[in-house]
């Protein structure tokens, strides 16, 4: 028994070891993003460490009987760590080279400890755990010392009399083409069309981003991405132009926030003018799988259901129930990520509903598609095909679903018909469609900027209308003002899309911008070949009509007809230079009317434009800025 107490004992510290360096190694990327889970994930994640190590030191028991059975305890555990780490390890080379770090760093802290304890046995177990809490707070501790104190959402006068409440939904990397109200074959989206025969349904929106950071970003502040300065070579929302919840909040909403995703959090500036936020996205939920246990948990079939959307719904309709009948009219913005890679990471109803194979096949699948994100190689893209689009439909799906819960309790409350309700994805995915790609991030490819975008509200709104014109979703901002009677900033790129419900001009110019993604490029791979898919590159797309133009910091321009070629397989450049011609000066003075910088320009770092004195004097009128 005394040995199977030690042996228990000695995993558990070369779990506390190990798990103190796989903490203190995430804080590294922590840094890079400013973002990342909190500390009720990282203590479960370092507790179920602990308690496999714990569990690994017994079976070991007998091997402290050798001749230094200790050191060979030590090391066994360690080789057992690794081993495990391998069988579950995601093909990448961000994330293989570093996973056998926690088990030699671990045994070695190991050793240091039973040396510094061979005297004081406390010793060794305090450091330990002060070591362990220090990686648990530094995430926190970091981002509370480095980001800039954000202005929640305090009123600023009494809300207008009648005042509608307004809710925006982002349906994350949901893309329109896999919406049954675009077309597509599959039942897929059931909320949205019972949606869109009560409201508007944009049939051709554009995302002005590739990825949610620069999405939401725009969104939030009526901007394209290189006129807010928050893109892949600035990472940080400052607090130059008033965002959607500022105006809010200014007028006198109450401002909330719900999501799982952790972009949309305080350290990257997207939480400005939100009084509230829930707290989902710090579970860890959707990013849990690059923890080594997690993966070896989600193997033994032990894994979370989703990625945080079940909750985030509940929280929601919990709020709504208890909100008081004389409440302030509300902004309420939510996140559903459930679309978003690992696709397998859905509730079984959800993942089965298309396909046949099972969990297991499928969760393999998933993580081979989520690695390549990272650098990994995709051993049969063709192949990955039919079952990546199954489990993304079942995630399009579960999103619409969670859209459905939000739905209903607005109704339940008798509130729906006097809120404007907006639902628009942030960006789209590429399922293999484009030289074997999986994911976003990379390309202006439609599939990954052409999204869905709904606007709900009867009093103004009137059900059944499709909006065939080009738009974008950047006039979000500016059309939900619009309904709410409230005088938009100076600053917006994109004005209010009711014009265009109505059948009129509206909706442009409609941009899309992508910089520089070498940071999520740590290996090259054959589909980065692609003049349209450098991640050394930028690229900015502008659509007129049909046509969309798409000029590259490298000097290249592209000029595809997206009806005639809707996968953009043919550069029509040299055979129209006239419409090329046509559009380079369109773009141009578009560039020139909102003041963004050419493509190819030096940025300086972590600033974004500067805004003229008139705008910032009308700002001033407004009381959006002091």
């Amino acid at each position: 028994m005394n040995i199977l107490l030690r042996a228990v004992g000695l995993g558990a510290a070369f779990g506390l070891a190990a798990a103190s360096v796989e903490l203190w190694l995430g804080f590294i990327p922590l840094v890079q993003r400013r973002f990342g889970p909190g500390p009720q994930f990282l203590l479960e994640t370092a507790a179920l460490e602990i308690a496999l190590c714990a569990l690994l030191g017994s079976v070991a028991a007998p091997l402290l009987r050798l001749r230094r059975g200790t050191l060979i305890h030590v090391v066994a555990l360690a080789l057992a760590w690794a081993g495990l780490a391998k069988w579950v390890e995601l093909d990448s080379a961000l994330l293989t080279r570093i996973q056998f770090v926690p088990p030699v760093l671990g045994a070695f802290l190991t050793g240091l400890g039973l040396w510094l304890g061979r005297r004081r046995a406390w010793v060794p177990v305090a450091l330990g755990l002060a070591v362990l809490a220090a990686g648990m707070a530094a995430p926190t501790a970091y981002l509370a010392l480095t980001t800039p104190a954000v202005e929640t959402g305090v009123s600023a006068s009494p809300p207008p009399a009648g005042a509608p409440d307004v809710v925006l939904v982002v349906l994350d990397t949901v893309r329109a083409q896999n919406l049954a109200s675009y077309g597509y074959g599959r039942p897929t989206s059931p909320t949205i069309d019972a949606l869109a025969r009560e409201g508007a349904l944009f049939m051709d929106a554009t995302s002005p981003s590739t990825w949610s950071l620069a999405s939401h970003a725009s969104l939030f502040t009526g901007r394209y991405p290189s006129g807010h300065g928050a893109h892949m070579e600035n990472i940080f929302l400052d607090d130059r132009y008033p965002t959607l919840a500022d105006v809010l909040a200014s007028r006198g909403y109450d401002t909330r926030c719900f999501t799982a995703n952790a972009f949309i959090s305080d350290g990257l500036g997207l939480t400005r003018g939100f009084a509230w936020q829930d707290a989902s996205w710090k579970s860890g939920a959707d990013g849990g799988l690059f923890r080594f246990i997690h993966r070896l948990l989600a193997r033994l079939g032990v894994e979370a259901e989703d990625k945080g959307g079940g909750v985030v719904a509940s929280h929601f309709a919990e709020w709504v129930r208890e909100r008081p009948a004389d409440a302030r009219p509300s902004f309420v913005f939510l996140n559903f990520i459930e679309a978003h890679f690992p696709y397998h990471l859905l509730p079984d109803e959800f993942l089965e509903r298309f396909t046949t194979r099972s969990r297991a096949e499928l969760r393999e699948i998933s993580l081979e598609l989520m690695a390549a994100q990272f650098g990994g190689e995709i051993r049969d893209p063709a192949g990955a095909m039919a079952p990546a689009l199954d489990m993304y439909d079942g995630g399009v799906l579960y999103s619409d679903h969670l859209l459905g819960r939000v739905v209903a309790a607005l109704r339940e409350r008798g509130t729906l018909d006097r809120t404007i309700l907006v639902v628009l994805g942030d960006h789209g995915e590429i399922l293999g469609e484009h030289n074997g790609f999986f994911g976003h991030g990379v390309s202006l490819h439609e599939p990954m900027i052409r999204v869905p975008l709904l606007v709900r509200y009867p009093p103004r709104v009137a059900g059944g209308v499709r909006v065939e014109r080009p738009v974008s979703t950047v006039g979000v901002y500016g059309t939900i003002l619009d309904l709410a009677d409230i005088e938009p900033p100076p600053t917006l790129h994109v004005g209010s899309l009711l014009a265009a419900i109505a059948g009129g001009d509206g909706g442009g110019p409609v941009l899309s911008e992508r910089y520089d993604a070498s940071q999520l490029a740590p290996v090259q791979r054959d589909h980065w070949d692609d003049p349209l898919m450098r991640p050394d590159r930028r690229y900015r797309a502008y659509r007129v009509g049909d046509w969309k133009l798409i000029e590259t910091s490298a000097g290249e321009s592209f000029l595809f007809d997206v009806a005639a070629d809707p996968s953009e397989s043919r550069n029509l450049a040299d055979e129209h230079p006239v419409e090329l011609a046509r559009l380079e000066a369109s773009l141009a003075r578009v560039r020139a009317e909102l003041e963004l910088p050419a493509i190819d320009a030096i940025l300086e770092p972590g600033v974004s434009p500067e805004l003229d004195p008139e705008t910032q004097q009308r700002l001033r009128e407004l009381g959006y800025v002091e």
